[in-house]
Order: C-alpha cells, then sequence, then structure tokens
C-alpha cells in the first residue's frame, strides 16, 4: 500500500499550557502505539525551537520539552524544517520504487511565534495547490497571541480545537488514517461535519 507521510509541527512555546502539551503527549503516544494498525504510515513530531527545530525521537518523557531559555520559537523555521524532511522522504521511498500518498503538515499552535509566517505560508499553499502536500493548520484555543500568528490564521483559516478535546483530535486524525486503510486515495476531502463536536471552522 502507498506511503503516508505526516509531520507534526508543535508549538512548544509559553502560550501553550502544561495541561494542553501533556494532552498533546498523551495522543501522540496514543498514535505511536498504533503503528501495527497503521504499517502505511510514517509520521514524526518538531517542535518549535529557534534555528534548530527539536525532532522528537521518543514518547517516553513525560511532557514535551519548553523552548530552551534564551531560544525564540520560529514557526517559519519548524515548518520549512518539517517540509524539507517530508519531501526529502518522499524523494526516498520513490526513488527506492515506492509509491507515496501526498505528505500532510499538521501544525498545532496557541498563536505565538517571534517571526513572521505568512511567507512559508504562501510557500505551502503553493506546494499544496501543486498536490506535492496537504496542509492542516489547527488552533488550541481560540485566541491567537501575536499579530503575526492572527495574520497567518487570516491567510490560510485555521481550525479551532475546542478547549478539553484534544483527544478527539487525535481520533479525527485516526479516522483519517482508517479511511486511507480503506482504501481512499486523492486528497481526502473534508467535510464540516468531519471537526463537529471537537472543533470550530
Amino acid at each position: 500500500m502507498s506511503k503516508q507521510l505526516v509531520s507534526f509541527v508543535l508549538d512548544n512555546s509559553a502560550s501553550v499550557s502544561k495541561e494542553k502539551l501533556a494532552a498533546l503527549m498523551n495522543g501522540f503516544r496514543r498514535l505511536a502505539a498504533s503503528g501495527a494498525q497503521y504499517p502505511f504510515l510514517e509520521w514524526e513530531l518538531l517542535t518549535f525551537d529557534a534555528f534548530a527545530p527539536d525532532v522528537v525521537k521518543s514518547f517516553a518523557d513525560a511532557e514535551i520539552r519548553p523552548v530552551r531559555a534564551g531560544r525564540m520559537p520560529l514557526l517559519r523555521r519548524a515548518t520549512q524544517v518539517a517540509a524539507d524532511r517530508l519531501l526529502s522522504r518522499v524523494s526516498e521511498l520513490e526513488s527506492a520504487g515506492e509509491e507515496v500518498f501526498r505528505p500532510w503538515i499538521v501544525i498545532l499552535s496557541d498563536g505565538f511565534t517571534f517571526d513572521e509566517p505568512s511567507a512559508v505560508v504562501a510557500q505551502l499553499e503553493e506546494m499544496e495547490q501543486s498536490g506535492r502536500l496537504m496542509y492542516l493548520p489547527f488552533k488550541l484555543s481560540g485566541k491567537l497571541y501575536t499579530e503575526r500568528m492572527q495574520s497567518l490564521d487570516r491567510v490560510k483559516h485555521m481550525i479551532t480545537i475546542k478547549e478539553g478535546q484534544i483527544d478527539q483530535f487525535f481520533t479525527f486524525f485516526e479516522g483519517m488514517l482508517d479511511r486511507r486503510a480503506e482504501g481512499a486515495e486523492g486528497g481526502l476531502k473534508f467535510r464540516k461535519n468531519d471537526f463537529e463536536g471537537w472543533a470550530v471552522l
């Protein structure tokens, strides 16, 4: 079966509460534990951290590490690294003769970054329109903390995960993988009721 590559880009700045980060880590542990259920899936988690975004290698730690003291959370850099890594892996797999679905970048943010995200959003949208990847931006609360992130929301509408509904986000994501496992092809088009109950469009 064709490979599905996914990169999660997670806001681990001070704007995200410890409770939300813990809930997200539980969701990623759950996804890691379901690996045998989705043999076609390759995914990784990157966190914001200046010019060297962390690729999370282990999910055994109790918490996702916050942005280190003295460093700046940079969404643009983390997203660029995620896209570069995804497309490099697509190239590797295709060179080896494997088929690959359009990869996904999933951004999860509370809206805090020191850089200007609109340029990278424009680049991601161009890549999305050309069929190279799919870009899914989610916000972890209704309030985005910086004008930069508010401008991102205006450029590319972000889906708000309701308070206390992070677990339901992972259920939604697993549902998307189930559709892949059942043979869904192409872009897996979203409908409004896909987000019913746990998100605000």
